[in-house]
């Protein structure tokens, strides 16, 4: 269960900051990223979606990791959310032809992640 816990708090950790630096200063998204947030509506749209949700994601895993919420469930929320990121963008970069370092990386980290988060799941990680 270990191993587990560590995914987990690794994971929350990387939600938690990225979110909390997208909240306090959302143009870091659009540095990495090239998002352009040319009105305030769209600002807040970053704060949300790029602020406010990785940072609950966040917590929620690191409860999960400090069996608060049973690491079992914080596992499968994981997998489920980076899977739904990686294959949301790589259909996205399908459809347009390219992709980029930025994009590439994102990859990376979310399959990369929720595979070790279905490894830990299913090797009796989980204490379950």
């Amino acid at each position: 269960m270990l191993f587990a816990r560590i995914v987990l708090t690794i994971t929350g950790l990387v939600f938690f900051v990225h979110g909390l630096v997208c909240f306090i200063h959302p143009a870091t998204i659009g540095i990495e990223s090239g998002l352009a947030m040319p009105t305030p509506s769209a600002v807040i749209e970053v704060r949300a979606e790029y602020g406010g949700l990785p940072m609950a994601l966040g917590m929620f895993f690191f409860a999960a990791a400090l069996q608060q919420i049973k690491v079992r469930t914080g596992l499968i929320v994981l997998i489920t959310a980076l899977t739904g990121y990686a294959t949301a963008r790589i259909a996205a970069v399908l459809i347009a032809g390219q992709i980029d370092q930025y994009n590439a990386a994102a990859i990376t980290y979310e399959l990369t992640t929720a595979l070790l988060a279905l490894w830990a799941l299913k090797s009796g990680q989980s204490g379950a």
